[in-house]
């Protein structure tokens, strides 16, 4: 991740990069730092092309359920629902 995005991202926490990624990778829980906080900051502070850089499909849909509540603004809510509804279901594996 790019340091301009992090500071981005997290300009008001007293994190460090290493530490945010791990939140984001759902490898660390600081508080009510976890995934799903990590996951808000970057879809409601990054455009989409940096989002989907950050976080992948499989990701954004395995934690919707948790994040969807949590995003503030409602376009940005309904743009990635959106994406989420197009998104092919694998039906291998």
């Amino acid at each position: 991740m790019k340091s301009s995005l992090f500071k981005q991202l997290v300009w008001d926490y007293n994190l460090t990069q290493d530490e945010f990624e791990a939140i984001l990778r759902g490898k660390k829980v600081l508080g009510n730092m976890n995934q799903s906080w990590a996951i808000v900051r970057i879809l409601e502070n990054l455009n989409y092309y940096e989002a989907m850089n950050l976080i992948s499909l499989d990701m954004l849909k395995n934690n919707w359920n948790k994040v969807k509540g949590r995003l503030f603004n409602q376009t940005i809510k309904n743009g990635y629902e959106f994406l989420l509804q197009r998104y092919p279901v694998s039906i291998t594996g």
